[in-house]
């Protein structure tokens, strides 16, 4: 999924008649070079378009829509498999004990940041819905498996992206969030789609969410305190 280069220009002369390309890329803060380099490919891609918006303070879903390419990008609340994976194991333990002890509700500001280190990674892993979206993200990417392991560090690159929500049934406008090129909000999402989403689990259920994403960051610490120091060189 991009754009055509005839599409682009049309979309330019309408929402930016009067901006040449050199201020419009300096205003997005995106490469001039690249911008030409896509448009010689016929292939302007998603994030072009993203920044180019944001700079001009457009929608970007809704410009991205109006492309003939993307009708089908409509804003939408997540899939309850995906909501989880926005939120880091530190926060989730820390609104839990909260919530179970004190009997407070969680914010959005007390679930922290959307993304972090492993947010992809779990995201992937939370939508999959048969334990072989990797084997089919690194078929149809086609990408070797160190290459998808790098990917899922994130961001998650968008043609992979696309392949995940399709594999797992989840709404296309999900693609995008998940490789971080539109914000949760600008997706759709309402502003307390993770309280919610929180709140609404069974006590057991949460618990059991806490013990298998705990144990994960576990595992991550042991891996890591297992990696070999990097060599000093010779003074």
């Amino acid at each position: 999924m991009v754009v055509a280069e005839e599409d682009f220009r049309h979309w330019l002369s309408t929402v930016a008649p009067n901006i040449g390309l050199t201020t419009l890329s300096k205003a997005a803060g995106y490469s001039r070079m690249l911008i030409r380099q896509q448009l010689s490919e016929d292939r302007v891609q998603e994030a072009t378009v993203i920044k180019i918006c944001r700079a001009l303070d457009l929608d970007p879903l809704e410009q991205l829509r109006s492309f003939p390419s993307h009708h089908s990008l409509e804003p939408s609340r997540p899939d309850s498999r995906e909501i989880g994976a926005f939120i880091r194991w530190e926060y989730l333990f820390r609104a839990c004990a909260i919530s179970d002890l004190d009997g407070e509700d969680p914010t959005e500001s007390s679930l922290g940041p959307h993304f972090g280190p492993e947010t992809i990674r779990q995201w992937v892993t939370d939508i999959d819905p048969d334990h072989g979206l990797r084997k089919h993200l690194q078929a149809y990417g086609p990408i070797s498996s160190p290459g998808l392991s790098k990917n899922l560090n994130g961001p998650l690159r968008y043609d992979l992206a696309v392949l995940a929500v399709q594999y797992a049934a989840l709404p296309p406008v999900s693609a995008l969030v998940g490789s971080r090129l539109l914000t949760p909000t600008e997706a759709g999402w309402e502003t307390d789609e993770r309280v919610r989403w929180l709140q609404g689990l069974p006590a057991a259920e949460r618990l059991q969410l806490l013990e298998v994403r705990t144990h994960a960051a576990i595992t991550r610490e042991q891996l890591a305190s297992r990696r070999p120091a990097p060599q000093q060189p010779f003074s």
